[in-house]
Formats: structure tokens, sequence, C-alpha cells
């Protein structure tokens, strides 16, 4: 057995079960949410084998352009396979709202907002186990043990919240009427979180940068969930509260 597989196991377990667990506390303490999570599972794989993949190997064999090239490839193409993830991932992790019993759960802005946030937290999910498998079927690293991994697991961990904030924010705006903008800012949001890896691969940025763009990105995600999340409790506290006043 590849010395991923175990640490797999124990990165989507552990991811399910704390953004899955904070998604039924925030959403309500109710599962209609957290059951569309298994609606974005495969979707990872999906992009990855049927879109992404042919698309960036498709583009450069008509254009000519070799693989590894790095910075002798030209610029074009380099912003071609770094809009790759964010436009169809986002694209493909909205779909699933064409579905009724997705579509149901809707009704509110905040509903919307987790709804988009459980399809993200699947599609997260199921790209944890989409890469581990690709390290699998490639045959690379199996001479580590399986706790030499600890990266895959703390950035996988951070990246499934991620992938839940940003369908999170699409289908919010969406609600509002405007899907294209939602869909846009998705978008923007999965470009600036790709940036630093990016970077990083093309030899820009040493690899403490690309981390550090990571952390820079959770710190905002996680200031915009608070800034955006229906405040029930807080709601519910200012209608029980009650004004007394003396009579004259």
């Amino acid at each position: 057995m590849h010395p991923i597989v175990p640490m797999a196991v124990i990165t989507v377990g552990f991811s399910a079960l704390l953004w899955c667990g904070m998604l039924w506390l925030y959403s309500g303490r109710t599962m209609r949410f957290v059951r569309l999570v298994w609606f974005g599972l495969p979707l990872s794989a999906i992009v990855n084998l049927l879109v992404k993949g042919p698309l960036g190997a498709g583009g450069g064999d008509l254009a000519g352009i070799e693989p590894g090239l790095g910075l002798d490839t030209p610029v074009w193409f380099l912003i071609f396979l770094f809009l790759l993830a964010p436009v169809f991932e986002e694209l493909i992790k909205a779909m699933p709202a064409v579905l009724p019993q997705v579509r149901r759960r809707m009704g509110t802005e905040g509903d919307a907002l987790w709804t988009g946030m459980a399809l993200g937290m699947g599609f997260g999910l199921g790209e944890a186990i989409y890469l581990a498998w690709q390290v699998v079927a490639a045959g690379a690293y199996a001479e580590y043990p399986w706790y030499a991994f600890t990266g895959f697991f703390g950035e996988r961990l951070l990246v499934v919240f991620m992938h839940a904030m940003m369908t999170g924010v699409l289908f919010r705006i969406a609600q509002r009427g405007r899907p294209v903008l939602g869909y846009l800012a998705a978008v923007g949001l999965h470009a600036l979180l790709n940036s630093g890896a990016m970077l990083y691969q093309l030899e820009l940025a040493p690899g403490w940068a690309a981390n550090a763009a990571l952390g820079v990105m959770l710190v905002a995600f996680a200031l915009l969930f608070d800034r955006i999340r229906p405040k029930r409790a807080a709601a519910e506290r200012s209608e029980d509260t009650v004004y007394y006043s003396s009579g004259s």
C-alpha cells in the first residue's frame, strides 16, 4: 500500500468531521445542508479528467508547446493554464444547483450560503481523494513513511474550507439575482488562492512565500465567513429584548 493512503484517509476523515461539523453548527444544527456534501464529492475527478486535463494537453498540442518549459512557456499559455482551475472548478461546483433537491434548500441568502458551502466542501474532500489517487497512480514518493505527508494533510484541510467559502459566496450572490457576478467573485477568489502556488511552480517565489499566501487567504476567508454568515442567534436575542421606561 502506498504510504499516502493512510494519510489521505486521515485527511478526508478529519476534514469531513471538522468542516461538516462547523456547517451543522452554524446552519442551525440541522443535517439538511450537510447531506448535500455528497453531491460535491465526484466533481473534482470529473473536472480534472474530463475538462482540465484534456484542455491543458490539447491546448498545448495545438499550439505546439511542450509541457514543463517553466518560464520559457509563452505568457498567454501560462495564463490559460492558470485560469483552468478557477474557471472550470467554480463552474462545476455550482452545477448541482440544477437539481431540485439542491434548489429546494436555497430559499434565503443564508440558505444559499450553506448550500454552496456544502457543495464546496464535497468538492474539496473529493479533490483530496483525487490528488492522493494521482500520487498512487504515478508511484511517486513511495519510499517515504506515511507521516511524511503531513503537508498534504495541512494543505487539504485548509483548502476544503476555502472551496466551501468560494462556492458559498457564489451561491449567496446568485441568490440576490446576480449569478454572473457571484461566479466571477468565486473565480477571482480562486485565482488569488492559486497565485502563490503558481509563482512557486514557476520558481518566482520560494515555498515559504506560497505557504504564507495560503495563510493570508485563510484569514481572509475566515473574516469573510464571519461577515456574511447569518447572525441568527444575535437576531433572536434582539427580538427577545424587552425595553422598560418609567411612566410619568
